[in-house]
């Protein structure tokens, strides 16, 4: 049996995102509004994880392909991946703003320490799972929580 212990574990990771308009110069942008407005109007503007460490407003989090990735997303391969058909690249821009590829998060579970942005999918995705007031898989610590943490542990 392996005792409970802490791992740190130092990430530098280069992000490619490649040349994309901003969101308000976005043609397809009024979908994802269109998704935005159906999700509350259905009652379901909260975090899909809705657990004890959820913090902040909901958001809309790209699941499977993240907005800034479109130029390099193929398309065949997302169609064969889900199972799905789209007519022509307007149809696959519309579907990357619907439902199919859009989740609410709160906060904490889109941009901060616990963050889909933030920790490596793998420790992320078992946040979705995890029991009520156990500890997380992972989570982002500042420098400011490295160096506290330290000094808690020499003193």
């Amino acid at each position: 049996m392996t005792d409970k212990h802490d791992v740190n574990m130092q990430l530098n990771i280069l992000a490619h995102i490649p040349e994309h308009d901003p969101r308000s110069d976005d043609p397809n942008y009024k979908y994802f509004m269109a998704a935005k407005r159906k999700i509350k109007k259905a009652g379901m503007w909260q975090c899909v994880i809705n657990d004890d460490l959820c913090g902040g407003e909901p958001e809309l989090h790209h699941t499977h392909i993240e907005f800034s990735q479109l130029p390099n997303a193929d398309k065949d391969k997302v169609e064969k991946y889900f199972g799905l058909n789209f007519k022509d690249d307007d149809e696959f821009q519309q579907w990357l703003e619907s439902p199919g590829n859009l989740e609410v998060l709160c906060t904490n579970h889109h941009r901060t320490h616990y963050g889909i942005h933030s920790l490596p999918h793998a420790l992320w995705e078992s946040l979705r799972f995890r029991k009520a007031g156990t500890l997380p898989a992972a989570e982002v610590l500042t420098k400011d929580d490295i160096i506290n943490n330290k000094n808690k542990q020499g003193a």
